[in-house]
């Protein structure tokens, strides 16, 4: 669980980016299971002495996330007109764009960043400095696959409380962390779809250039790493 959670705090190190960041997608948890998890957490988290000095910068990934959700709408939009084929969650997120703005801005609004720097931090290692509640939240969406409802938040929060109570501002600020891990997760899979875009258009590239080729002519060599969507686009023409 320690290393899962490492994994997922690592774009807010301010270190090197890691090439590819993965949706947020562990095993579904019954509320039950869930519950045990919030538990094991609590049990878990060790928090930073002075919140302050140990807070690293968490605003910049949420005007990142606005960023990237932003060109990846301009994008797969600029698809639609041109009749271009849109996966699914392509779909969604042209469908819901607007929605996602809204609840960027009253992020902004809501979670002003002072009140977020006296929030308190986890203090072990590769999650120093990231707030206790935002953990939370980051681990929730993953085994939910973002499917949240009232009576599930509130059923994760009290069993966190069970073993370590949290305090009032971070229980202000849980409505605010659960949309950042979502729009969080909502950036992650906008990425996947640019990126298996892009392999389509490389595959497309590549069957123009043996459509173009002499009879005698070699084979283009096919990239050294294929995506998945690559294979796919090749095997549908």
């Amino acid at each position: 669980m320690a290393d899962a959670l490492r994994l997922l705090l690592r774009p807010f190190g301010g270190g090197r980016r890691p090439e590819a960041e993965k949706p947020l997608r562990a095993e579904l948890l019954s509320i039950e299971r869930l519950e045990e998890r919030a538990r094991a957490l609590a049990a878990s988290f060790t928090l930073a002495r002075d919140p302050r000095r140990k807070a690293r910068p968490f605003f910049w990934r949420l005007e990142d996330n606005a960023r990237v959700l932003r060109k990846a709408y301009r994008v797969l939009a600029d698809d639609v007109h041109r009749g271009e084929f849109v996966p699914p969650a392509a779909e969604w997120l042209l469908d819901n764009f607007h929605l996602i703005e809204a609840e960027i801005r009253g992020i902004r609004h809501d979670l002003p960043r002072q009140y977020y720097l006296d929030l308190p931090k986890l203090a072990s290692r590769e999650m120093a400095g990231i707030a206790r509640v935002y953990a939370m939240s980051l681990e929730l969406i993953r085994h939910t696959d973002g499917r949240l409802d009232r009576q599930l938040l509130v059923r994760f929060m009290a069993a966190y409380q069970t073993v370590a109570p949290l305090t009032i501002g971070e229980l202000w600020a849980w409505p605010s962390m659960v949309k950042l891990a979502l729009i969080e997760n909502l950036r992650r899979l906008a990425d996947e779809a640019l990126q298996g875009r892009d392999a389509r258009l490389t595959a497309d590239s590549y069957l123009a250039q043996i459509a173009g080729a002499e009879d005698a002519a070699p084979l283009p060599s096919l990239p050294e790493v294929l995506d998945t969507a690559y294979v796919v686009r090749l095997l549908q023409r």
